[in-house]
């Protein structure tokens, strides 16, 4: 977030964030289930933890609710140093951070330093920024001002240490196909 409108849209996003429900997936009022095991929800306690005592502010969230099940609630990070785990590994879990940038440029450096690359997201109405990403993100998909970052038609995977290849598109297939060069003379020429 540009550092003009940083503390301004942090407080904003982390009030909205505060009223996301977590609960049930089939609960009509949840807006977020369960995380899939217990090791995923300990996993997460120990990024959000680690943030934490490196500096990160904790804008919400940030505690596992005392319920039982594998919950964990949206939690919103601000001012994530460079040499937390959370930026280091990716979470696969509910939690948005939020750091300034000063330049575009800044912005492109601080998010290319990352060793993972799965998906990017921008939000701006500049289209020479939006130029400038898309040219310059190293991730292996990009969304600007959405949130689809992909769709069964396209292919979809990470770079850096972000996945194993693509999924979906006919890129995908690849994936699994093993090329083969197959030379043979004609059989009629060669048995004579």
């Amino acid at each position: 977030m540009h550092e003009s409108i940083f503390e301004q849209f942090a407080q904003a996003f982390a009030e909205h964030a505060g009223e996301v429900v977590i609960g049930d997936g089939f609960a009509k009022d949840a807006h977020i289930g369960p995380l899939s095991n217990a090791k995923r929800v300990q996993d997460i306690e120990r990024l959000v933890d680690d943030a934490r005592d490196k500096g990160a502010r904790v804008l919400c969230g940030g505690a596992r609710p005392e319920r039982k099940g594998f919950y964990y609630p949206l939690t919103v990070l601000a001012d994530v140093p460079d040499e937390a785990q959370v930026l280091i590994e990716e979470p696969f879990g509910p939690i948005a951070i939020i750091n300034s940038f000063t330049t575009l440029d800044d912005a492109l450096s601080k998010a290319n330093a990352l060793n993972v690359g799965l998906a990017a997201y921008a939000f701006t109405n500049d289209a020479d920024a939006m130029n400038k990403l898309s040219d310059g993100l190293e991730a292996g998909s990009f969304a600007i001002n959405t949130f689809q970052a992909s769709s069964a038609e396209t292919p979809f995977g990470g770079v850096k240490d972000s996945g194993y290849g693509r999924e979906g598109g006919a890129e995908s297939l690849d994936a699994y196909s093993i090329v083969k060069s197959v030379m043979h003379a004609n059989y009629s020429q060669v048995m004579a």
